[in-house]
C-alpha cells in the first residue's frame, strides 16, 4: 500500500512537471512569434 502511494505521488509530480514544462514552452514560442510579427510589420511600412 505504501509503495502504491509513493508511486502515485511520483506520477503526480511527473504530470505536474510535464504540464508546467509544456505551458512554459508554449508561452516562449508565442512570445517569439509576437516579436517576429512586430519585426515583419516594421519592415512592411513604406519608406520615403
Amino acid at each position: 500500500m505504501i509503495k502504491t502511494l509513493v508511486k502515485l505521488k511520483i506520477l503526480k509530480f511527473a504530470l505536474i512537471g510535464g504540464l508546467s514544462t509544456v505551458y512554459a514552452f508554449k508561452r516562449y514560442c508565442d512570445q517569439k512569434k509576437k516579436v517576429k510579427s512586430k519585426k515583419d510589420k516594421k519592415t512592411l511600412l513604406p519608406t520615403r
